[in-house]
């Protein structure tokens, strides 16, 4: 279920947090929509939002969050 929530700074932005559907208690991260820039941007868990961090240009939220949802963030390998 989507968790809507809008910026302290700028209020005219406004996203949601993508939660597992099974355990809300995880997250894929946010999308967020700023109608000054561009369309909706996906955001991986430990950025920002709205920070300048993301992948711009998805045409609906609902993409977004499947790209986070299907994409995970990677992780380091640990490899030198």
């Amino acid at each position: 279920m989507p968790e809507e929530f809008t910026f302290p700074r700028n209020t005219g932005s406004y996203g949601y947090r993508v939660l597992d559907r099974q355990d809300p208690s995880t997250s894929y991260g946010v999308v967020w929509h700023d109608p000054g820039v561009c369309q909706w941007v996906a955001e991986y868990p430990g950025n920002r939002p709205g920070s300048g961090g993301g992948i711009p240009g998805f045409a609906s939220r609902e993409w977004a969050a499947r790209f986070l949802y299907r994409y995970r963030k990677p992780q380091p390998s640990g490899r030198t």
